[in-house]
C-alpha cells in the first residue's frame, strides 16, 4: 500500500471501496517557533499570524499560484455569496424607502458581501466596521476590512478577544 496518497480519497486495491485519508492539520501548520503576542506598547499587543506574521500572505500566494485552486476558492466564495443581498421596500414607508436607497448609493453591498465571503472561505473569519450617524441611531456605512491585514489582541482571562487590530505591525506587504 505504499502507492496510496494518505491525504486524498483513494480506491482500495482488491476492494470495491474508497477510503478518505486526511492529514492532521495541527502537524501541517505547526510553527517552528512559539507564537507569542507581539508587544507594540504598554497598552497594545497582538497575536502574530504564524511565526513570522506572514501566514495569510503565504496562504494567498499559494492559492494564487495554483490556477485550479484559485478558481475553486473564487467559486466557493461566490456560492457562499449566492445571488447577493436582496431587499424589499414594497411595504415600507416612503421615508424608509428613501433611506434604503440613500444607503445603497453610498455602500457597494455587492462588493462588501463578496469580499466578506472570500475572507470566510480563505481565513474562516471576516472583519466589518459599521459607521453610525452622529446620533448613533443608524448605520450609514458598512466597510469590510481585509482579514489578512487584521490581527487579534490576546484573549483576556475569560478567553474573550477584546479587540481586532488592523495594520499595526511594523512590516507588512503593500
Amino acid at each position: 500500500m505504499d502507492f496510496l496518497n494518505f491525504n486524498s480519497v483513494e480506491t482500495l486495491p482488491g476492494f470495491e471501496a474508497r477510503a478518505a485519508f486526511t492529514v492532521n492539520s495541527a502537524t501541517v501548520f505547526r510553527e517552528d517557533v512559539d507564537v507569542v503576542p507581539t508587544i507594540v506598547d504598554d497598552t497594545l499587543s497582538y497575536v502574530p499570524w504564524g511565526g513570522d506574521n506572514q501566514m495569510p500572505f503565504d496562504l494567498l500566494a499559494l492559492v494564487e499560484k495554483d490556477e485550479t485552486l484559485a478558481t475553486c476558492q473564487c467559486f466557493n466564495a461566490e456560492v457562499c455569496y449566492g445571488s447577493g443581498l436582496r431587499y424589499d421596500t414594497c411595504i415600507a414607508t416612503a421615508n424608509v424607502r428613501n433611506e434604503v436607497e440613500d444607503f445603497l448609493l453610498d455602500n457597494d453591498l455587492a462588493a462588501y458581501f463578496l469580499g466578506v465571503s472570500q475572507d470566510f472561505k480563505h481565513f474562516g473569519f471576516a472583519v466589518s466596521v459599521l459607521i453610525l450617524n452622529e446620533d448613533g441611531t443608524k448605520v450609514v456605512r458598512s466597510l469590510r476590512k481585509e482579514a489578512c491585514y487584521c490581527r487579534f489582541a490576546p484573549a483576556d482571562a475569560e478567553g474573550k478577544i477584546p479587540s481586532v487590530l488592523r495594520r499595526i505591525w511594523a512590516v507588512c506587504p503593500s
